[in-house]
């Protein structure tokens, strides 16, 4: 199906569609959500080092994209188009204020975002429920880190339809047994979906009919597969000289690039 990073990058240093200038050694670009069918013109795309409307986090590449604080903001793919199974993972950096639950993906049986068939929902304190709408059927799981991967499997079926999902890599909680037959899936937005109080960002969307999708490598800085020295000099070049990194820096996942990280890829280069 489809797969959005939200760095996706478009030289274009003027004109429609400039959204947030990356000042790095990749020179200036340009970073949109030109690249999903719909969006609420409130999800803003954008870099670490954007000059405006704000820093925007993202954990893979050079952008991600942003909901404002309290602000009802999203991005619609349409490409499902009336289909009966979907699996989908993309990572959110958790902000929300104390207390409160957000819908931020959701499939719908129409393109005007109506109909729902399936809802996910993140709490304050990291824990994420996919829930059947047909059924009231749901799974849950917990982050332990801001920033959370999210991978669902959702399909239709009589009594044999199926909700799964896998937060940070764990091994999947699932409901197998759903009698959730009906209209086919058509849409999908990613985004804070009600205007929940707190401030969320996405990264790194992608979807596809059947396969697992799993997660990116954390800590793989240089993007180039594995972890090791290389990913140690571009987590030190980012956060002492200003240098974005191509792949993840971010490998304790608390939403910013630091020491911790190099700590972190030296345990996972290591080893026990």
């Amino acid at each position: 199906m489809k797969q959005f990073k939200f760095n996706k990058l478009a030289v274009r240093l003027a004109g429609g569609g400039l959204v947030g200038l990356v000042m790095a050694a990749q020179s200036a670009m340009a970073c949109t959500v030109d690249n999903w069918d719909a969006n609420s013109n409130t999800a803003t795309p954008g870099s670490v080092l954007a000059a405006s409307p704000s820093a925007i986090a993202r954990y893979s590449g050079l952008c991600g994209m942003e909901t404002a604080a309290s602000t009802t903001a999203w991005v619609q793919d349409e490409s499902p188009g009336g289909i009966n199974r979907i699996r989908a993972r993309f990572y959110v950096l958790n902000d929300l204020a104390a207390g409160q639950s957000a819908v931020v993906y959701r499939g719908f049986s129409t393109n005007a975002g109506t109909g729902n068939l399936f809802t996910v929902r993140l709490e304050t304190d990291g824990r994420v429920r996919l829930i059947d709408n047909a059924t009231a059927v749901e799974v849950e799981q917990t982050s332990a880190t801001p920033w959370t991967s999210i991978e669902i499997d959702w399909s239709q079926g009589s009594s044999n339809g199926v909700i799964s999902l896998s937060v940070n890599g764990q091994g999947p909680v699932a409901q197998n047994t759903l009698n959730n037959t009906g209209s086919a899936l058509q849409s999908v937005r990613l985004g804070n979906l009600l205007g929940t109080a707190g401030t969320l960002s996405f990264d790194a969307y992608e979807s596809r009919r059947t396969t697992e999708i799993g997660r990116l490598i954390r800590g793989d800085a240089d993007a180039n597969g594995s972890v090791g020295g290389g990913d140690l000099s571009d987590i030190i070049d980012e956060f002492l000289n200003g240098q974005l990194a191509i792949g993840q820096p971010d490998c304790d996942e608390n939403g910013s690039v630091g020491g911790g990280d190099l700590s972190c890829v030296i345990s996972i280069f290591l080893g026990p």
